[in-house]
């Protein structure tokens, strides 16, 4: 059994050939804890686990042309997906915190359905990993939203690069935690293709939703725009499911409350960045 904790949650991952497979991606051993007894999740290796009389609810494509992945669902409320290279993942519902995974294809496929996995779980404790870029100046986090290609990692490379102290937490997917005492980002296994993997959790100061244009602006947007601005961040799959959908909501209900969402109009540029910068940090 490996055991870690990610974005506060407890996570055991059982099963000799998935242990092996874990410990050979960089992304899993800052978050190993081998002082756990208890856990909020397990994800367990088991050949075949199947939903009888499941039926289809939301197909689509995996990254960089690897093929599809098919959601499906069965009468109860169990969850299960069926990749192309015959991998599945299940969601008991009658078992909570129980996931169980039988995986036959390379260590991305793996790394997302791990992803998938705490994605669902995780939902339960009112945490998500959300698609973000983020990055941390004094001790508070700021989370840069948008669709791929629209400039999240360039714009917190800007910061990195040209304000004092500011740094990368998370480059793809930054774990958000509604907690008693506020809202928190927490470093995650799942980085995208830059390597930053840091076992850290500060509280979030904003939300930054990115959009091109030929001039910066920013402005702060009401909470009908901040939920619309936040759900497209959210993992897909969750509102493909009424259970999860209802819990989505919750969370990003409690996000909006606590915390302020921009939306910056914006060039690929160390001005984008100033501005940004001092319009959530104006002291």
């Amino acid at each position: 059994m490996r055991s870690y904790r990610i974005g506060g949650l407890r996570v055991a991952v059982t099963g000799r050939r998935l242990g092996q497979a874990l410990d050979r991606m960089p992304g899993m051993t800052p978050f190993v804890n081998t002082r756990l007894s208890r856990f909020d999740m397990w994800i367990n290796e088991q050949e075949n686990p199947e939903v009888p009389e499941a039926h289809e609810i939301y197909r689509f494509q995996l990254a960089e042309e690897r093929g599809t992945c098919t959601m499906l669902a069965d009468k109860d409320g169990n969850l299960a997906y069926r990749f192309d290279s015959g991998s599945v993942l299940l969601h008991d519902r009658f078992r909570a915190g129980d996931v169980f995974l039988d995986w036959h294809g390379d260590l991305d496929e793996l790394r997302y359905m791990l992803w998938l996995a705490y994605a669902h779980e995780a939902l339960a404790y009112g945490a998500v990993p959300v698609h973000a870029s983020a990055v941390v100046w004094q001790e508070r986090a700021v989370l840069c939203l948008g669709e791929s290609g629209t400039g999240k990692s360039t714009h917190t490379r800007l910061w990195v690069e040209n304000i004092k102290n500011a740094f990368l937490l998370n480059d793809d997917s930054p774990i958000v935690r509604v907690e008693h005492d506020g809202v928190w980002a927490y470093g995650s296994p799942w980085s995208g293709k830059t390597p930053c993997f840091r076992k850290e959790r500060y509280p979030v100061a904003a939300f930054l939703r990115l959009r091109q244009a030929p001039d910066n602006s920013i402005e702060r947007v009401p909470t009908v725009q901040a939920f619309v601005a936040l759900q497209p961040s959210c993992p897909p799959t969750l509102a493909h499911d009424e259970q999860c959908m209802d819990g989505m909501v919750d969370f990003i209900g409690g996000v909006i409350g606590q915390v302020p969402v921009f939306l910056l109009d914006c060039r690929p540029d160390i001005e984008a960045a100033q501005l940004s910068f001092k319009t959530i940090f104006p002291f």
